[in-house]
């Protein structure tokens, strides 16, 4: 049986879903973009930029990490879906536009990310600016919220409306957070954003 408080935290915070698009501009080299922004895959090789960066794109775009951007209409809270099914790793969650891309990152609150991830398929892990939370779940489907009043980036399992983990030190409206994504480099396997009207006509 669902924990009732928890069922009626996540249909609260799906009702303010937001619709979510890859920036390719962001995108690490061996990431590819489909057409409708809603697909991120590593490739083997090294590809031409897909789209055009200009000078002011620069600092925006990841060098190393293969992660990329995504963009938002912005809200005092919102959310939205990631299909991670079949994926062994990956990381998602969300980070201040002002935020490092360059390098190898570290993923912390205090450099601005409020991020998941999942290695071999089952290892969680939730990175914090001290000590990391780890756990062990599978997960296929995942529900990303952000709520600037409360403060909070909370993570939920969309399969079963349970929580996964929720940030309480998360950012201000001030902040201005963007979705971040990364199917990681161990596989082809995509993950894909989860359209508000794929999932209506279902």
């Amino acid at each position: 049986m669902l924990n009732m408080s928890v069922s009626f935290s996540f249909l609260e915070a799906r009702s303010f879903e937001v619709d979510v698009i890859l920036d390719g501009k962001t995108a690490h080299s061996q990431l590819k973009i489909s057409h409708s922004g809603k697909v991120v895959e590593w490739l083997k090789q090294k590809q031409e930029q897909q789209t055009e960066i200009g000078k002011n794109d620069i600092d925006k775009h990841f060098d190393e990490a293969p992660y990329v951007l995504g963009s938002m209409v912005r809200a005092l809270r919102a959310y939205w879906e990631v299909s991670v099914k079949e994926k062994k790793d990956w990381v998602l969650g969300v980070t201040r536009a002002t935020a490092n891309t360059k390098g190898q990152l570290v993923l912390s609150p205090a450099n601005g990310f409020w991020v998941i991830g999942i290695s071999d398929g089952k290892d969680l892990t939730a990175f914090m600016d001290d000590d990391d939370f780890h756990d062990e779940i599978i997960l296929h489907r995942v529900g990303i919220y952000v709520d600037y009043q409360e403060r909070k980036v909370t993570f939920y399992n969309a399969e079963d409306s349970s929580l996964i983990y929720s940030f309480t030190n998360g950012p201000s409206y001030e902040d201005d957070v963007l979705p971040l994504f990364s199917p990681w480099n161990n596989d082809t396997d995509p993950i894909t954003i989860l359209s508000i009207e794929s999932k209506k006509s279902k």
